[in-house]
């Protein structure tokens, strides 16, 4: 295996380049647009089935996780 290969790959591949802010901005806006509608349709005593509940917990770690990422590299610079 040629490791310089690979890192030759890697830095030319998109996962060495990165979008731009606005890319971030515009998911981030479609995910609060997507929220309020969860949260318009959701009343506290609703039984929803296991996968919702499921898929919001994964959301709001990939979420939380972003934000920690930004919060750490902003106070670091």
């Amino acid at each position: 295996m040629d490791h310089k290969k690979i890192a030759a790959q890697l830095r030319d591949s998109r996962f060495h380049t990165y979008p731009s802010g606005s890319t971030a901005r515009s998911q981030s806006i479609a995910m609060i647009r997507d929220l309020n509608a969860v949260l318009n349709s959701v009343n506290d005593h609703d039984n929803l089935p296991p996968w919702v509940i499921m898929k919001l917990s994964e959301a709001a770690n990939s979420i939380r996780s972003v934000s920690n990422y930004l919060t750490y590299h902003s106070q670091k610079g």
